[in-house]
């Protein structure tokens, strides 16, 4: 695996995320390269990369006298609403359990050897990461997906990545919650996806369906009884 390819494409999908939740707006101006090398622990020029993929797909562009912004009109989309109540953060919990053990069930019992490899190709660099929040979370993101991805069912994965940007706010919010309440939480969190790959290993989608609802009840109690910013 081409690792300094890969590193382009997780800056890529991260920084697509922050523009599609809200994190930064149309109009507004994105972080120096240099700030955001130091944050990824990449080098520049794998963010220039990863931009130069952003700017190919309309979402951002440079303007004169420097910086890089994110497009106007790029962001018409259903996927730029934010959560805005409890309801709603309640509902995207819902729609995760139902997608997420019925696709781990289903990965588990129809994965290749190249899906265990991206699997576990991810798994190894969350635990590298750990302590590195900026790119544990987008390691996370990528390994719902790549379960999705290993159900060999087209229309699941297009689901997940549908909501991928929901569940990226989801996943930061939460992580940042346990990582703030108790100090090994990064480490069983890491421990929690690799529970979840050796299930997929072993075919065990019983197993694997019981790990993923455990994990996202975790995430649904630790959002919901943190979500005062709702009315």
């Amino acid at each position: 695996m081409d690792l300094g390819k890969k590193n382009v494409e997780i800056i890529a999908e991260e920084l697509e995320r922050i523009i599609i939740s809200g994190g930064v707006k149309p109009g507004e101006k994105l972080d120096t390269i240099e700030n955001m090398a130091k944050r990824f622990r990449v080098g520049r020029s794998t963010v220039r990369e990863a931009i130069s993929q952003l700017k190919a797909r309309g979402l951002i562009e440079t303007k004169q006298g420097g910086g890089t912004y994110v497009r106007t009109q790029a962001l018409e989309s259903v996927e730029t609403r934010k959560i805005a109540n409890r309801q709603e953060l309640v509902q995207l919990l819902q729609v995760r359990k139902i997608l997420e053990i019925g696709s781990i069930e289903l990965a588990a019992e129809h994965r290749t050897e190249t899906d265990l490899d991206e699997l576990s190709d991810i798994v190894r660099h969350m635990e590298e990461t750990i302590g590195n929040e900026e790119i544990s979370q987008v390691y996370d993101v990528n390994f719902h997906l790549a379960i999705a991805k290993a159900s060999q069912n087209p229309m699941l994965r297009q689901m997940m990545e549908s909501i991928s940007a929901l569940m990226m706010r989801t996943i930061r919010e939460s992580r940042s919650l346990w990582l703030f309440s108790e100090k090994d939480s990064a480490l069983r969190l890491f421990q929690e996806h690799q529970q979840m790959l050796e299930a997929i290993k072993e075919r065990d989608s019983r197993r694997a369906g019981e790990i993923m609802g455990i994990h996202l009840t975790k995430i649904g109690k630790s959002l919901i009884e943190d979500s005062s910013e709702f009315n």
